[in-house]
This record gives C-alpha cells, structure tokens and sequence, in this order.
C-alpha cells in the first residue's frame, strides 16, 4: 500500500483528462456512502478513470459516516490510501473529520461505543499505512485515547473498549503483546524480534501510548485493591456477629452480598484489561477472618497441651495449688454453713464470652511520656505519714465495738491470715472460719479485708484467693460481693483523672490487680473479666497503668496465654504491649515490661527457642566435639587440634560436611584465634590425605566475602572476619598471592548501591588484609603486583572521602555558621571522615613506604590517585600492543620460512638412525615453538623466593670457581678406513629425494657370507639389526652385525633396566626419608622456640613470625 502511496498521479493535467461527468460523479459518491469490504475493488477501479477533486471533502464524510465493521477496516484502508495518492488533500479532509466525530475534550460525550472503537482502530491503521502527514493523525490518536483513559479513572466504562483496541492494533502503535484471553489456547512461540515493526511511529511515541494504557490498569487495579479490603472487613463483621450472636444483621449481610458483586465486576474488567495490555495481574489478597486465625491459634495450643509439648501449670504443685480444692461441706456439718449456703445475690456483673473481648484498635492510644511520668510518679512517691496495716485496723474496729465472745477468734484467724505461707495453712484457715466465725459481721470483715489486703505484703496475696475460691461454695454471697468491689474499685483507679490517679499509692493498685488475676487463675473471675481487665490497662499504657499491667501479667499472663480459649486474644495483647514498650522512654518501666512478657512468654514457648530444641536434637555428640575443639583453638592446642582432627571419620558426609562448615564460619572465633586455626589447617593439608580441606575451607571463605558484597550491610562482620581468615591461609602458603590479589581487586570494584558514601566497610577490610600479608610482599614478582593495586586502592579510598565530604557538608555549615543560635538543634550526624578508617589507611601507606627517600610518593587526593592510574593503564595498553605486534610478526616470519626453505635430509644411514634423529628433530622444533610462543606471551614469574636466592648463589659460586680445562678422551680403537667412506653423509635436498626410493644404505659384514643388497632390504623389513665395532685378532676393530630383536638379548637388557631403576627408587626412598627427619626435628625445635617466646607475653597479641610454617604433628 506505501508502493501507491509513492506513485502520486497529482497532475492537473492528467486529472482533466480523466472523466468528471455528474452521473459517474454521482454514482461513485453513492457507492462510498453505502461503503463495505466487497465493494472496495470496484471503486478502487473507478477512482482510476474519474475525476472527482471537487468531491474530495464529500469522500471523507462519507467514509468517516459510514457504519464499518471491523473486518471492513483492511479494505477501506486502501481506498483511503489510494485516494490520497491521488489527491493530497484528503488526508487534511479526513483528519478534520475523524476531529469532528472523535470526543477529544472532556465536554464531549460518547453517543455510540461500538461505532468509536471502529473509528479508533480505523484511524491507528490510516497512521500506520501513511495516510496522514507527520503529525496529523498521531495528534488526533493520541487526544481521544487521552480522553478515554483520563475521564474514565472512576466508573471504568472503557474497559472493553480500550482492551479491542490494544488487541487489535497494540503491537503497532505500542509494542504490546496481548496474553490470550484463556490459558487452554494453543500458543506458538514468537520473539519479539520475528515480529514486523511499523516505522510510522517513533519509540517514544509508542512508549507514551504505553504507559496510557499502563496507568489506566494501574487505576482500575488500585480500586480493585480497595474494594477487595472493603469485602474482607466486611466479612470479617459478618462472620464475628455470627459466632458471637448467631446470626448477622440484614444490613451487614446487604452490604457484604455489594461489595462482593462490585469486586468481581472489577476483578474481571481489571483481568480483561491485563490480559490486552500484556501485563501478568497481580492476585488480590484474600484475607482469612480474625475468627478464623483466632479458632486456629486456639486449636495449635489444643494441640500443643494435649501431645504434652506445654503445660498449662510449671509444675504439679503449682497445678495441685489452683485446681486441687477441699470441699467444705464434707469436712464441717451442715448446721454450721446452712445459713450462708443459700445464694441471696445475684452474681457479679462480668464478662462471660471471651469472643466479646474486642483486641483489635488498642494500639493507637497509650504514647508514653517519660518525662511527665517520671515527675508525676516521683511526686506520688513523697514520704508521706506511714498508713496503719488494714489487719491492724480491723483488729481495732472489733476491739473497740464488739464485746462478745467472737472477738478473741476473729483477732485469732485475723492473725493467722496474716501468716499464710502454704495450702494448708490456707485451708484451716478457711475450715476455721467456717466453724467458728461463719456470721454476717465476720463475713462483712473479711469481704472488706479481702478487697483491700496489705499493699506490702503481696506475697500472701495467693493464699488469699485460695480462701476465696474454697469459702465459695459454702458462701456465694461472700466471693460475689468480693469479686464486685475488687472490680468497681479497679474500674475506679481507671477513670480517675490524671491529678487524682497519682494521689493513690501504686502499691494499692498493684495489689488489686493481683487479686483479680488470681481469682482469675481459680476460676472465681472469669477468663473474659481477665481479658477485659488487661486490655483496658493496654489501651493506655503510661504511669501507674504500666505497673499494673506487668503486675497482671505476672500473675495470670501466663494462664490466658497457654489455655485453649484465651490464647489468641492474650496473643494479640502481648503482642500491642511489645510494640508500646519500643515507645517506652522510663528504663525501669521497660525493665518491668520485659520481664512480664517474658514471663507469660517463656523462650520454650516461641518459634525460635522450638527451632533451637529441633536443632539440639540433631546435634550429635560428634558434631559438639567438633565444634568444641573448633572454638575453642588457641595456641597450646594445635596440636591436639591435629590428632582429633586426623582420627575423624572423613569417610562420612555428614561428619566431613559439618567440620568444613565450622572451619568456614570465621565470624565465630575471636578474630586473634584466626591465625591459630589457619596454622592448624596448614598442619592438615600437609597430610597426604587431608590436602583437599585447604581447598575447600578457601572456596568457602571466597564464597562468604562475594555473598557480603551482593548483599551490602547484611554480613559486613562476617566478610570482615572471612577476609582476614583467607590472609592467614596465605600467610601459611595454602593459596598464592594471585588469589589474594583478585580478592583485594574484587572488594574494591564491585558495584556498590548508588548512595554508599557512608559505607565504609571495605576500606577497613583492605587494611586489615594488607596488614596481615603485607610482609610477604616486600620482594619478589609480588611487590610491583601489589603496587599496581595499591594504585587502584588509593583512587577507591580518595573517592569515598570526596563522597563523604560532598554529601556531610551542609552539616558542617550548619554547624560552623556563626548565625546558629544555643537553643538551635543540630542534627547528630557525623561530619567529619571516621578517624580509625583514616588512620588504618594512612598507617598501611606508611608501612608499604619505610624509605623517606624512595622516589615513589602515594597520591594525596582524588585527582593525583586518578591521574596515577591513568599511567597505568596507559603503559599497559602498549605493552599490549607491542606484544600483539610481535606475535603477529612470528607468524609472518614463520609462514614466509616455510614457503621459501625445503626440507634438508640426510643421506648413507640406516633406517633406525635416521628414524630417531627425525623424531628428535620434530620433538626438538615442537619444544622451540611452544617455548618460542610461551616466552612471547606469558611473564614469567618467581613463585619462591627462597629458591631464587639459592639459585642466585649457587651461580655465584660457579662462576668464581676456576673451570678446568676439558681433557679430549683416549680411544685406543679406530675405525677401519675402509669403513669410513661408507659411513660419510651425503646432504641432498627434497627434489633430489622424490626420484630415489631411498637415501640411505646399510652397511654389514660377515666374515663367512656377505649377502647382497636386495638380501639386505629385504632382511631390513623382516628384523631390526645394528653394526658393533668390535676387537678382531691381533687387536685389530672389526664389525659385526647383531640381530637386536633376539629375545635373549631383550630379555637381559630390560633386567639390566629394572635393576638400575629398582637401585634408583631405593636410593630415593633413603634420601627423602632421611630429609624428613631432618625437617621435623628443625620444625620441634622451631615450635619450642616461638612457644618459650610467646608464654612469657600472653596477654598480648603474640608476633608473628616473618615466614612462617605449619605446624606439623608428625608423621602418618
């Protein structure tokens, strides 16, 4: 269709030829307006012999108003594009009118959805095919898909009208890929490559017409995100007003039934959408009730107490204590409590349904001020005039208004109460009192004096509620009318203002709190009292509250957590009141908090503490000894280390696999025992079956310090420790300063989060690295190695510090400004570069640099470290290229040497020699080449120093010593001169050797048969045979041929070989057995030495010796 776009016919002259009578005119307009796929042909055809340029706007309002399908759209496009090649205003035509009927502002109204997603997909296709100029259709395409997104971000009415769209012409206009609309749908897989891409649009133009797209499903999936919300809480209602009354009301369940129709509109139209713009929908998250994971934890703890992982009690005294109760009316008859059995008062108004204790919400209120706090308990805890003991008031009270016989045992059990110390006690007391004092005025007394007990002596306040719980039974009236008052005069402490609150002794408070959860623990006061009580004290958590909460919780916390009914809502209530505690500022209150919570949650309780008992019962006698003697390590106990270690059963994964993982966590010793442990591994590796831990222990240490650098700020000890550790292993010689220097470069050049100008964690792992192996790097290859990093390491350092400075210095402004006032807060950041980190540096560069007058000088800031590595790079590329033009060369020189050179062969000797000097030739050459090639790429470099020097020396002295003149070997044998012509060497070239089937001849005697020639080459082929200049008669040389494939002469030739080689091994094994004990003895003597050294400075850092060795335990 471009092709007709191309070959214009606008030409007035050729347009005048053409036909314009009216009829035909007339005719081919009806035909545009009554327009459709079929008959797109024939007036292509008649478009071609009319003339029709005073028809051109008509054609566009015709073809704009014409109802089209979408499978109309193809051939309309080429009429389209075929009466604009021919007149070139009618693009500007049918753009005016796609503006006149397209709803580009937000007045406009849609008045026909299906007809505009026609026109939509019908002007992205006249775009893409070149009809329109530059900007003409892209301007009106991009307007009404703005307008139907932009308008359209509340009620979501385009959803399938947008979602044709981008199937229809989304790639083109795009680049999206629609997902099909089901997942069943047979699919070919197609890259994005294979695809055609249209070049009427630019990239950015179709990245802006994606992200439209993109933010209107963002839109419709953020409602989508509400409303499911919306549903949960809903349901959440619905299902607790179920459980908790039956049934749910009509306008909850009417709201619930909404929410769920409008989430499932809206889930489907976001789907839809997703699927058409080729984005993987996220799924929504379905929420389980409270009710549910309330029902659920309770079930876990059901579980839990029943299997007998947690107890409900301690112990079983405890357990006896509250759940084992006399029964009164056994042991006293029944005249005596006949009276008060009878129940005369209703029971204590008290929450009865734990499922009515709403937990939910308690977390906004409470925020703790310290400081009022602290001045309001310090005013509430003034000397005031010491209050009499409320036993000691009673006791007044009856002595002074009672006079009859009851009065010396009331003071008598009044006394004893004050004396509770066991169950027993607890029960005579309540028998006494039943037998003895069972009247109203004594049960009066003993209701006020069980309400209000001794402030100062909360120890008896358990046996109190043991009286309580056994008295109920014989007198109802007594515990309600108890449990009544204890609760008013809670909920009284509760609403009191905050000026009256504190005029009450904390001490008081503490104890009625206690009493209610004691009684709660007997049954007495219900669990959901409990609760209720303890939510109240959470919701406000400050001043007396606090006291009273951790007082709570110690007594009865533990109760409602682990009972089957309560524990989900104590769950939620520890977990408010860990949360409140973070806001905390009073260090005594948080101590209290503490130490309450932990106590209604014991470590064996939570989730770590079971992983912990889980992991103990993995843990085998074998694994804590080798975690022992790994932790454990020090100096004197290397060689213990060794012997355990070597009598271990390797053969064992799970053995070998644990003591590797333990060699490998560094951060688990002390930092000073790394070098022992080292040292120790050393000692291993030097074992002939133990070398592969050395390897495995480094691979692991390598591995640690690349994980911490993937995951900045996550293990920066633990690649600090790792790092130290592999420059131990080095300092040992279980690795080669290669590997230490690919580590150092890694640490400082792998990428680091954008704003990581504070972490400075990397620098203090190349000093201490350096620190450690920086000795070792004073001679040899490795010194200018470790230059060149040094460079490298001086540009990283100064880089940070120019970070640190840019970004703390508004902060030293702010803090140096003359203008800052006192009372001015400065934040507490610090500003300066971190003292240690530079003073590790600067003391690393002084100790690489001893010489004061060594002309190499480190950088003192940015631009010098920059400017220094530059040089480097610089020389290196050259010598890059030097080395790549030599080769090069070589291979020219080499390739024009063997075009111009021939063979050289050599002529009058036999097949064996010849044979044997040709193959030494080839290895010969072969040996020059690589040589040739290894000496041109590859540095050589000296791994041991030690042998250098020794090498050096050795040179030395040979070269002072005086050479002694070669003495020339007596031969009393010569060779016959007849023979010596026939063994003279004739030197041909390859030309000459093509035309002679052989080159060389063979030369035997015989003194009785001399054989002919062919004899002889036909003999060569059959037996291998040598000459030997042997002694004749009269001493005179002769020659005699032998056989050498004789079997005899095999034989004894490969004894003679097996005997110098078994005197060779023998000889071998002797030298290396007498070096070794030589060695050890040096190494006892050296380990003697440095332990006498060390012990009398223990308690400093022991030195380290300049090359040191492994310890050795001995031998296999």
């Amino acid at each position: 269709m471009i092709e007709i776009r191309e070959n214009t016919l606008d030409n007035e002259k050729e347009l005048r030829s053409l036909d314009s009578t009216l009829k035909k005119t007339t005719s081919f307009m009806k035909k545009v307006k009554l327009l459709s796929a079929s008959t797109v042909p024939q007036l292509i055809e008649e478009l071609s012999k009319l003339n029709l340029s005073k028809f051109v706007e008509e054609m566009a309002s015709g073809i704009i108003e014409t109802k089209l399908k979408l499978s109309d759209i193809p051939k309309v496009t080429e009429l389209c594009l075929a009466i604009s090649a021919k007149y070139s205003n009618f693009s500007e035509q049918i753009a005016g009118e796609f503006k006149r009927v397209l709803p580009v502002k937000k007045s406009d109204k849609i008045a026909n959805v299906a007809k505009l997603r026609v026109d939509i997909i019908f002007l992205a296709e006249l775009c893409l095919c070149g009809v329109f100029n530059e900007k003409e259709g892209l301007q009106v395409l991009g307007a009404v898909l703005s307008y139907l997104i932009q308008t359209d971000k509340t009620e979501f009415v385009n959803v399938g009208l947008l979602a044709t769209v981008s199937r229809a012409v989304g790639w083109q206009i795009a680049n999206i890929i629609p997902i099909p609309l089901t997942d069943d749908v047979e699919t070919v897989e197609i890259k994005e490559g294979d695809l055609s891409v249209s070049s009427a649009l630019s990239d950015d133009q179709k990245k802006s017409i994606r992200e439209l797209f993109k933010s209107y499903y963002d839109s419709l999936y953020s409602k989508t995100e509400k409303v499911c919300s919306a549903r949960n809480k809903a349901m959440k209602k619905v299902k607790r007003q179920e459980r908790v009354r039956g049934d749910a009301a009509d306008e909850e369940k009417t709201k619930l039934n909404d929410l769920q129709t409008e989430l499932d509109t809206l889930r489907k139209m976001a789907s839809e959408i997703a699927r058409a713009t080729g984005v993987q929908m996220k799924p929504l998250k379905e929420e389980a009730s409270d009710d549910e994971e309330d029902e659920a934890a309770n079930l876990e703890m059901g579980r839990q107490i029943a299997e007998g992982e947690i107890k409900m009690w301690n112990d079983e005294e405890t357990k006896a204590f509250y759940e084992d109760l006399i029964d009164l009316r056994l042991m006293v008859p029944k005249d005596l409590y006949k009276e008060s059995e009878q129940r005369t008062l209703s029971k204590a108004k008290m929450a009865e349904r734990i499922e009515d204790i709403d937990v939910e919400n308690i977390n906004e209120a409470g925020a703790v001020d310290g400081k009022r706090n602290s001045i309001q308990r310090a005013d509430s805890e003034k000397e005031t005039s010491p209050e009499e003991s409320n036993i000691q008031t009673v006791l007044k009270e009856v002595t002074d208004s009672s006079e009859d016989r009851g009065v010396n045992k009331w003071q008598k059990f009044v006394l004893d109460l004050d004396h509770l110390v066991s169950k027993y006690s607890t029960d005579k007391a309540a028998e006494y009192f039943v037998s003895n004092l069972n009247n109203k005025g004594c049960r009066k007394r003993l209701v006020k004096l069980m309400v209000d007990p001794p402030p100062t002596r909360i120890d008896v306040v358990p046996f109190y509620a043991r009286l309580i719980a056994t008295l109920e039974n014989v007198m109802p009236d007594l515990t309600t009318e108890i449990v009544t008052q204890l609760l008013e005069k809670f909920r009284g402490f509760l609403q009191q203002k905050s000026s009256a609150a504190y005029d009450i002794k904390v001490e008081r408070k503490m104890v009625c709190v206690m009493m209610i959860a004691e009684l709660m623990k007997f049954g007495v006061v219900s669990r959901a009292e409990g609760l209720s009580c303890l939510r109240q004290l959470v919701y406000d958590l400050r001043g007396h509250s606090v006291e009273m909460t951790a007082t709570f919780m110690e007594s009865g916390g533990l109760y409602l957590y682990r009972h089957t009914e309560s524990h989900a809502k104590m769950k939620r209530l520890l977990e408010v009141v860990k949360a409140k505690r973070e806001r905390m500022k009073d260090q005594r209150q948080t101590m209290l908090i503490d130490n309450a919570y932990f106590t209604c949650l014991p470590p064996e309780d939570s989730k770590e503490e079971r992983l912990r008992l889980k992991l103990d019962e993995e843990d085998t006698p074998m694994k804590r000894f080798i975690r022992h003697i790994i932790l454990d390590i020090n100096e004197d106990s290397i060689e213990v280390f060794l012997k355990c270690f070597r009598r271990l059963d390797w053969s064992d994964p799970e053995i070998s696999d644990y003591a590797i993982r333990y060699l490998s966590s560094t951060w688990l010793l002390p930092i000073n025992n790394l070098q022992h442990v080292a040292s120790a591994i050393a000692g291993l590796c030097n074992l002939e079956h133990f070398q592969w831990i050395g390897m495995a222990v480094i691979d692991a240490t390598i591995e640690t310090i690349r994980i911490s650098l993937e995951n900045p700020g996550s293990f920066n000890q633990w690649a600090h420790s790792a790092a130290v550790y592999l420059a131990e292993l080095y300092s040992f010689e279980l690795c080669d300063e290669d590997l230490i220097l690919q580590v150092l470069y890694q640490i400082i050049s792998y990428p680091e989060p954008e704003n990581s100008w504070k972490d400075l964690h990397r620098i203090r792992m190349v000093c201490a690295v350096l620190e450690i192996v920086r000795e070792f790097f004073e001679k040899g290859s490795g010194t200018v190695k470790l230059r060149y990093f040094m460079t490298y390491f001086h540009r990283y350092y100064f880089t940070k510090k120019e970070a640190w400075d840019q970004e703390t210095a508004p902060e030293q402004q702010l803090g140096s400004s003359p203008d800052t006032s006192e009372n001015e807060i400065i934040p507490d950041v610090q500003t300066s570069f971190p003292y240690e980190v530079e003073f590790a540096y600067t003391e690393i560069c002084r100790r690489f640099r001893k010489k004061k007058s060594s002309p190499y000088r480190w950088p003192r800031n940015l631009k010098e470290a920059q400017d220094a590595v530059r040089r480097i790079e610089k020389k290196f590329k050259g010598e890059l290229k030097e080395i790549a033009g030599d080769l090069s060369d070589i291979e020219d020189t080499t390739s024009s040497a063997q075009k111009d050179l021939n063979v050289i062969e050599e002529d009058d000797e036999d097949e064996y020699g010849e044979n044997r000097d040709s193959d030494m030739e080839d290895e010969d050459s072969e040996e020059e080449r690589q040589k040739g090639f290894t000496e041109t790429n590859v540095v050589t470099k000296e791994e041991d120093d030690d042998f250098q020097r020794e090498l050096d020396r050795m040179m030395g002295e040979g070269f002072r010593q005086t050479a002694a003149p070669a003495v020339a070997p007596q031969y009393d044998v010569t060779l016959p001169a007849a023979a010596k012509n026939r063994f003279n060497r004739n030197i041909k070239f390859a030309e000459n050797t093509k035309a002679e089937s052989s080159f060389s001849r063979s030369i035997e005697f015989d003194d009785d048969e001399p054989k002919s020639s062919n004899a002889v080459s036909t003999d060569r082929h059959e037996q291998s045979r040598v000459t030997l200049m042997i002694r004749g008669k009269a001493n005179k040389p002769s020659l005699k041929t032998v056989n050498i494939d004789d079997d005899s002469l095999q034989e004894k030739w490969k004894q003679e070989k097996a005997r110098e080689e078994q005197e060779r091994a023998d000889m071998k094994r002797l030298t290396l057995g007498q070096h070794r004990r030589i060695e050890l003895e040096e190494e006892k003597a050296l380990l003697a030495q440095l332990n006498n050294s060390r012990k009398g400075n223990a308690k400093k850092n022991p030195p380290r010796p300049k090359f040191p060795k492994p310890h050795l335990e001995g031998e296999w």
